[in-house]
C-alpha cells in the first residue's frame, strides 16, 4: 500500500506517517510538506528514522502532487492552522493553501483512485453560536445545564449537527468550504473520503504558539519560564476541552 500524508512534518502528519509506517512496515509512506511552519524541519530526522519518505513540495502545485505519483491513500494534514490567520496579512496564503490545495488534493486522489481523509477542525462552527450557548460556571470548568438543549448541542457538548449559518474566521471558513468540495467529489465522482473535525490536538513534538498547539505552549512557559495570560470568558480557566472529569 502506498500512503501519502500532505503536510508531513507537521506535528499531525509527522505522527501520522510514522504511526502508520510503524503499524503497516510494508507500506510505502511518504510524507510531502514545503517546510514553511518553523519547527517542522525537526521532524525530518524522525521520519528517516522511522522509514518514512520524505517529499519537499507544496499542495498549491499541482506539479509537486504529480512528481509523488500514484497512491492508494491520500491523508490531507497540511493548512495554515491558525485561526487568527489572516487578520494582519497572509490571507491569500491561507485561501490558497486550505482550499485551493485542498482541491488540488482532491484531483490527484481522484485520477489515480485513491482514498482520502481530510483533517478539518472544529472551527468551522460559528463564533457567534458558539458564544451565545448558555454557559453556567461550575466548579472546574463551564457547563451546559442537564436537560436544556437546542439544534446540535446538550449538556453532552456540540454534535455535528450543529447550525453553521454565521462566520467563524478565514480559517475556519477554507476548512467548511474543503468539506462541501469534498462532499460534491464524493458524490458526483465516488471518491471514497472521510472528514475529520480535530479541535485542541497536542502532544510530544508539537510547536506551540499562542494562536495553535497553545497546551505545549503553556507547558514550555511553565518548565522553561515566561508570562502566561488567560484571555476570555473572564480569565477564569473555566473554558476547558470535554467533561472527562465528570464521567
Amino acid at each position: 500500500m502506498r500512503i501519502m500524508i500532505t503536510g508531513g512534518a507537521g506535528f499531525v502528519g509527522s505522527h501520522l506517517a510514522l504511526s502508520f509506517k510503524r503499524d503497516m512496515p510494508h507500506s510505502r509512506v511518504i510524507a510531502l510538506d514545503n517546510l514553511k511552519r518553523r519547527g517542522s524541519e525537526l521532524a525530518l530526522p524522525r521520519l528517516a528514522r522511522g522509514g518514512v519518505e520524505f517529499r519537499h513540495g507544496d499542495i498549491r502545485n499541482r506539479e509537486d502532487l504529480a512528481d509523488a505519483g500514484s497512491l492508494d491513500l491520500l491523508i490531507e494534514c497540511s493548512a495554515e492552522p491558525s485561526v487568527q490567520a489572516g487578520l494582519a496579512g497572509g490571507d491569500r496564503y491561507l485561501i490558497n493553501t486550505n482550499l485551493m490545495g485542498t482541491i488540488n488534493c482532491l484531483d490527484h486522489a481522484r485520477h489515480h483512485g485513491a482514498a482520502m481523509v481530510f483533517l478539518s477542525t472544529s472551527r468551522v462552527y460559528p463564533i457567534a453560536s458558539l458564544r451565545d450557548l448558555p454557559l453556567v460556571a461550575a466548579e472546574t470548568r463551564f457547563v451546559i445545564p442537564d436537560g436544556i438543549t437546542g439544534p446540535g448541542w446538550s449538556a453532552r457538548g456540540i454534535a455535528e449537527n450543529f447550525p453553521l449559518a454565521g462566520s467563524r474566521s478565514l480559517y475556519g471558513a477554507t476548512k467548511l468550504c474543503s468539506e462541501l468540495i469534498i462532499a460534491e467529489y464524493v458524490a458526483l465522482y465516488g471518491l471514497q473520503a472521510v472528514i475529520n473535525r480535530c479541535g485542541v490536538v497536542t502532544g510530544p513534538w508539537q510547536m506551540g504558539k499562542v494562536d495553535q498547539g497553545f497546551i505545549v505552549l503553556w507547558a514550555a512557559r511553565h518548565l522553561f519560564g515566561g508570562a502566561l495570560s488567560y484571555n476570555g470568558f473572564g480569565g477564569t480557566g473555566l473554558q476547558v476541552r470535554d467533561r472527562s472529569s465528570r464521567r
